[in-house]
C-alpha cells in the first residue's frame, strides 16, 4: 500500500505531538502516579480526555473533584485498559485528602483485586507499605513491603521497599536487621543505573557502622563490593573519618581509634605516590584532619610541613599552619606564621582576627589601621572592620564615627551606614537620633519596624501605629505589622483595638506563625478563642 509524502509527514506530526503531549503529562507527576506510555498509547480519544481532565484537577490540588473524575472514567470505561491506572489515582486523592485507610481498603487493594497482573497492582503494593509507613503504622507497612519482594524480587520496586524496610528498622533501632537489610541490597542486588545509588548508600552506612565497631576489615570487604580504585580509597576515608573521632574521644575505645586511623593514613600515603601534583592538597589535607580526629597534635604540624616538603611552601600551606596552631591558642605562633605570608594584606588582616580572638580589640584596630595605609584600594573593607570592632566592644560612639566616614568615602552604600548608625544609636538609647538614621536608610519595609519600636520604648504610640499601618502595604511584612499593632494598642492600654487586630492577624494570616502566636495571646490574656481561618485559601 502506497503512502503520500503528505500522509507520512502528517503522520510523524501525530506521533510527535503524542509524545510531546505524554512527557508533559509525565512531568507533573510522580513516579508512581505516572501511566505507561504503552497503556496510554492503547486508549480512545475519550479515554485520553476524561484522564486529562481528572490529571488537571489532580495537578492543581483539588483532589475531591480528581477522585470523582477518575471515578466518573472507571464507571464509563470500566473495561479499558486505563481502568486499573483510574483506580489507582482515585487512591492517590483519597491518601492526599488524609484518607489513608479509604484509599488503601477501598482504592490501592481494589487495583489487586480486580486487575492482579498490572502494573498498577505492583504499585498499589508498594503503595500501601509506603502509606502505612508515612503514618507510622509501622507494623503494617512492614508486612506489604514484603509482600511486594516477594511478589516482584527480581523489580526496582522490591529493592525501593528493601529500601523503605531499612528506615523502618532504624526507626525501632533494630540494628541487626538493619544491617541484614543493607548487607542484602550490597550483595543480591544487580548492578545497574537505576540500582547503583541505593546499593552505594547501603554499603556506606553498612561500613560506617563496621569501622564505628572497629571492625575494618568487614568495612573493607563492604566497600571493596561497590568501589574499586581510587573511588575506594575515598569511600574508605569519608565512611571511616567519623569512626575515628567517635572512638579516640573514649579511653576504653582510643586505641582502636588510633590504628583506624593509621591504617586510613596508611593507605591515603599509597596513593600519594602516583596522584597527580593538583590531588596531593586534598590528600595531605586528609592525612592532617585523620591525625585531628586522632588528637595527635604534633602530627598534624608534620603532615603540613611534609605537603610543604613535596609541593613548596605557600601562603595556603601557612594559613593550614597558622590555622591549627590558633584552634590550639597558641596565638603568638599563629601570628607568628602569618605575618611571614607572601600576600602580605592577607596576613595582617589574619593577625588582626587573631588579636580579636585574644580579646585584644585595640591591637585589632591598630593593624587595620596599617592596612589602611599600605592598602589603600580596600579602604572600605578596612573601615567596616574597624567600625564591627567598636560596635562589638559596646563603643558605640567610636562605631558611628567611622561609619558617618563610610558615607563620604561610599556614598552608594549610604543606606546601609545609616542603618548601621541607626543600631548603634538603638544600642545607646539613643532613639530620636537612632529613628532619624533609619528614616535615611531605604531599607523598608524593615525601617517602618525599626522605627516604631524606638517609637514604642519612647511611649509615642500614634507614630509608631502610623508606621507599621505603612508597612501593611508590603505583602510579606503584612503579619508582622497587624499583630505589631495589637501588642501598640496594648502597651497604650486601648484593649479593644488591640483584640480586635490580634483577630485580624488570626483571620488575614492562619497560616503563618504570627497567626498562631495572636490566637495564644488571645487565649492567655483575654480568654478568647479564635478560629484560624478566613483566608481564600482552600
Amino acid at each position: 500500500m502506497a503512502y503520500s509524502k503528505k500522509t507520512i509527514k502528517l503522520n510523524i506530526i501525530i506521533f510527535a505531538s503524542f509524545l510531546l503531549i505524554n512527557q508533559l503529562y509525565a512531568a507533573s507527576l510522580s513516579w508512581t502516579e505516572q501511566i505507561e506510555v504503552d497503556t496510554y498509547g492503547k486508549l480512545r480519544q475519550v479515554e485520553r480526555y476524561q484522564l486529562k481532565i481528572a490529571e488537571k484537577f489532580y495537578t492543581k490540588g483539588e483532589f475531591v473533584a480528581a477522585a470523582a473524575e477518575y471515578e466518573k472514567y472507571i464507571t464509563l470505561y470500566e473495561r479499558s485498559k486505563g481502568a486499573a491506572y483510574a483506580q489507582l489515582m482515585w487512591s492517590h486523592c483519597q491518601i492526599k485528602q488524609r484518607k489513608v485507610y479509604t484509599g488503601i481498603r477501598d482504592g490501592l487493594q481494589s487495583v489487586i483485586d480486580y486487575w492482579p497482573n498490572s502494573n498498577e497492582a505492583k504499585l498499589a503494593i508498594f503503595l500501601i507499605g509506603k502509606s502505612y509507613k508515612n503514618i507510622g503504622e509501622l507494623k503494617k507497612a512492614d508486612t506489604a513491603y514484603r509482600k511486594t519482594i516477594n511478589n516482584y524480587p527480581k523489580d526496582h520496586i522490591a529493592l525501593l521497599s528493601k529500601w523503605d524496610l531499612a528506615e523502618i528498622a532504624s526507626i525501632k533501632k533494630d540494628q541487626k536487621r538493619l544491617n541484614k537489610i543493607w548487607n542484602d541490597i550490597v550483595f543480591k542486588t544487580e548492578k545497574n543505573k537505576k540500582t547503583l545509588s541505593y546499593i552505594n548508600k547501603a554499603a556506606d552506612s553498612l561500613s560506617k557502622y563496621y569501622f564505628n565497631q572497629s571492625e575494618f576489615n568487614k568495612a573493607n570487604f563492604v566497600l571493596t563490593e561497590t568501589y574499586e580504585g581510587d573511588k575506594l580509597n575515598d569511600a574508605i576515608y569519608q565512611n571511616a573519618k567519623h569512626a575515628v573521632t567517635n572512638l579516640c574521644k573514649n579511653k576504653a575505645t582510643k586505641s582502636n581509634g588510633e590504628i583506624l586511623a593509621d591504617k586510613i593514613i596508611l593507605i591515603i600515603m599509597e596513593s600519594i605516590d602516583d596522584a597527580r601534583n593538583k590531588d596531593l592538597p586534598e590528600l595531605f589535607r586528609r592525612i592532617a584532619r585523620t591525625h585531628e580526629r586522632a588528637q595527635r597534635d604534633d602530627d598534624v604540624i608534620k603532615t603540613y610541613e611534609l605537603m610543604a616538603k613535596r609541593l613548596g611552601m605557600n601562603d595556603t600551606i601557612r594559613g593550614k599552619i597558622a590555622n591549627w596552631h590558633s584552634s590550639k591558642e597558641r596565638y603568638s605562633k599563629a601570628k607568628e606564621i602569618f605575618a611571614q605570608f607572601e600576600d602580605k594584606t592577607n596576613g595582617l588582616k589574619n593577625i588582626a582576627q587573631i588579636w580579636m580572638m585574644q580579646k585584644q580589640p585595640k591591637q585589632a584596630v591598630q593593624i587595620y589601621d596599617r592596612l589602611i595605609k599600605t592598602a589603600p584600594d580596600n579602604i572600605t573593607n578596612w573601615k567596616i572592620a574597624i567600625a564591627e570592632i567598636y560596635s562589638s566592644t559596646k563603643d558605640y560612639e567610636k562605631a558611628i564615627d567611622v561609619y558617618r566616614e563610610l558615607i563620604s568615602l561610599t556614598p552608594a552604600k549610604a543606606s546601609d551606614w545609616y542603618w548601621a548608625i541607626g543600631g548603634n544609636y538603638e544600642k545607646t538609647k539613643m532613639l530620636k537620633l537612632a529613628i532619624q538614621s533609619y528614616r535615611n536608610s531605604d531599607n523598608y519595609p524593615q525601617a517602618y519596624f525599626q522605627m516604631a519600636k524606638c517609637h514604642r520604648k519612647l511611649e509615642e504610640y500614634n507614630e509608631a501605629l502610623i508606621l507599621y499601618k505603612q508597612a501593611l502595604a508590603t505583602e510579606s511584612a503584612a503579619s508582622d505589622a497587624t499583630i505589631a499593632i495589637g501588642y501598640t494598642y496594648e502597651e497604650q492600654s486601648n484593649k479593644n483595638n488591640a483584640i480586635k487586630w490580634f483577630q485580624r492577624t488570626c483571620k488575614l494570616f492562619p497560616r503563618s506563625r504570627n497567626a498562631s502566636k495572636a490566637h495564644s495571646h488571645l487565649q492567655k490574656e483575654y480568654g478568647i478563642s479564635v478560629t484560624l481561618g478566613g483566608s481564600k485559601e482552600k
